[in-house]
């Protein structure tokens, strides 16, 4: 038989071949959904007040896909817990004392980039965004794996795992807070997708 230079030489490269070309396929879609989702999010935050300069805030989807790829959540969910805890208002701080996007108590934070690795500068990191997204995302997957549901570990992201054990023990499940971050996620899904 005649030797074809292009030709296939096994029914493997065949696949092995089609494989690769399906999944650089894939890849490119994937690219093409991270940007439509940072324009989306993008979107979401031009209607809140964020207190971060222009060059800030065109950075923040970045960060939050980032870590929502990194710890395998919805970019949309993320951003519908950063609504929730600080309407995208960089310089927040609740009464108890929980700083920026997301909200961190500082002991918390301390802890949290010990953890990860991450240069703490004081309580002030937290008004970093990309700082305030990594630890709060890395510190809800954490609450994700030790409470082994979404709703639970919403819950002690909320109130704090130590009050949420002690409600627990007490025959007590708050359901508020977590039933409020994923109404506005499905809000915010259905009008993305639409």
């Amino acid at each position: 038989s005649s030797y074809h230079p292009h030709a296939y030489s096994t029914y493997e490269e065949l696949e092995k071949n089609h494989f690769l070309r399906y999944n650089a396929n894939i890849l490119s879609n994937k690219e093409l959904y991270k940007n439509n989702i940072k324009n989306k999010i993008s979107k979401v935050m031009s209607s809140f007040k964020t207190g971060l300069d222009e060059s800030s805030r065109e950075k923040v989807p970045n960060f939050i896909v980032e870590q929502s790829q990194k710890y395998d959540f919805d970019p949309l969910f993320l951003t519908a817990l950063i609504i929730t805890e600080s309407s995208f208002y960089n310089q927040a701080e609740s009464d108890q004392g929980a700083m920026g996007l997301m909200q961190i108590q500082p002991d918390t934070g301390v802890s949290l980039a010990s953890e990860t690795q991450v240069q703490w500068n004081g309580k002030h990191t937290l008004y970093n965004p990309s700082v305030n997204i990594a630890l709060g995302t890395y510190y809800l997957s954490k609450l994700v794996s030790r409470y082994g549901d979404l709703d639970v570990a919403l819950e002690a992201y909320n109130h704090g795992p130590t009050k949420l054990d002690s409600y627990q023990r007490n025959g007590y499940r708050p359901q508020g807070y977590s039933r409020r971050v994923l109404r506005l996620y499905y809000d915010l899904k259905s009008q993305t997708d639409a």
